[in-house]
């Protein structure tokens, strides 16, 4: 990541966590950390075991950061923060912990007065997995899945079909919401099938292929070792750890886990 893209971030992450922004320069943030952000983003446990133990009020921290080490004014005294950095670890670590999964409202420019009383919102189930192909090499993609919870309808690429509009954590006003006909558990299986169908629809020359190399790593590995009735307890031992590791470091696999999710309320259906 570039300095602006970890600047960028930074920032969005201080507003997500309701932190008070109290200098904004080119190059540098100053920001008193809300309570979550600070028990995150610093670590003083046994501060916070007191705090919570006495009753009192916190004192949360105030971090300046900058992004450009070649261009830390004199006399600032900041923290470098790039992307690797210790500090912006924890920022991704608390950002994942805390946002996998959200309820997020449409806001659309509506009328004061309006004749037509509550619109209704529709209910979506949006889901972002990571997806990774893996054997003695590793190949890795993002899909953003979407199911409507009244029609059972898929959208595929979801994430940036909706991501231009604009969001409230909260339910404005003159808005209600239609009730799914999906529950949670069917409209999973309907994102997982549909996942199942385009990971199966891939080109599998990959797992093919790495099914050869492993094929010809145990034909090298046996051809190594002597005949198995002139081995000791020991060779034999070895000789099976180092099949065990050979399987797993080439035999082809998919492993699919859940990066986030979160229940989208839709004022109009996903642009396609």
């Amino acid at each position: 990541m570039e300095p602006t893209q970890v600047e960028s971030f930074a920032e969005r992450y201080l507003t997500a966590f309701d932190c008070r922004i109290l200098e904004r320069a080119p190059n540098r943030i100053q920001a008193e950390l809300s309570v979550e952000a600070d028990q995150d983003l610093v670590h003083r446990p046994f501060y916070w075991m007191y705090v919570e133990k006495m009753g009192l009020s916190p004192q949360t921290t105030t971090l300046t950061w900058v992004f450009d080490g070649a261009d830390i004014p004199e006399g600032v005294r900041a923290e470098l923060l790039s992307y690797g950095s210790p500090r912006f670890n924890q920022m991704l670590a608390s950002a994942q912990k805390n946002g996998r999964f959200v309820r997020l409202y449409e806001e659309t420019p509506r009328p004061v007065r309006s004749g037509i009383g509550s619109k209704p919102y529709d209910p979506w189930l949006g889901v972002n997995y990571h997806v990774s192909y893996i054997c003695d090499m590793k190949k890795d993609e993002v899909l953003h899945l979407g199911v409507h919870l009244r029609t059972g309808e898929v959208a595929e690429d979801f994430y940036r079909r909706i991501q231009h509009r604009n969001w409230s954590p909260r339910l404005p006003a003159h808005r209600h919401i239609l009730p799914p006909l999906l529950p949670a558990a069917e409209a999973v299986g309907e994102l997982e099938y549909n996942l199942q169908g385009y990971i199966e629809h891939q080109d599998l020359s990959w797992a093919r292929e790495a099914m050869e190399r492993m094929e010809q790593e145990l034909e090298q590995l046996h051809a190594y070792y002597p005949e198995e009735w002139r081995m000791s307890d020991s060779l034999h031992a070895e000789k099976k750890q180092r099949i065990r590791e050979t399987v797993w470091q080439y035999h082809p696999r998919v492993e699919v886990e859940v990066i986030n999710a979160g229940l989208f309320y839709l004022d109009s259906p996903p642009e396609s």
